[in-house]
């Protein structure tokens, strides 16, 4: 059976770096300290499996040849999971 790491090595991202990439992107756009903590909350207390359910969406989006593949682009993560995390 393959491990994890060698699962994901198909993808542009391991689920680490999704996750990292995509944690940064959120906390960038805050615009005040108060928001910016107000994000770390978000990230530490609420998302729960969020992240995890868009990173195993981009990847069935990545392998599927009639899906516009650049979910792994800051623009793919600003435009759906980081802004799903802006919904909340």
């Amino acid at each position: 059976m393959k491990s994890e790491n060698d699962k994901e090595s198909k993808y542009p991202m391991t689920y680490e770096e999704f996750e990292k990439r995509v944690s940064k992107l959120f906390l960038d756009g805050a615009d005040s300290q108060s928001d910016l903590e107000f994000r770390q909350y978000i990230l530490n207390e609420e998302v729960g499996d969020l992240i995890e359910c868009e990173y195993k969406n981009a990847c069935s989006n990545y392998v599927n040849p009639n899906y516009h593949s650049n979910q792994f682009t800051d623009e793919g993560l600003l435009r759906q999971p980081v802004r799903i995390l802006e919904m909340i």
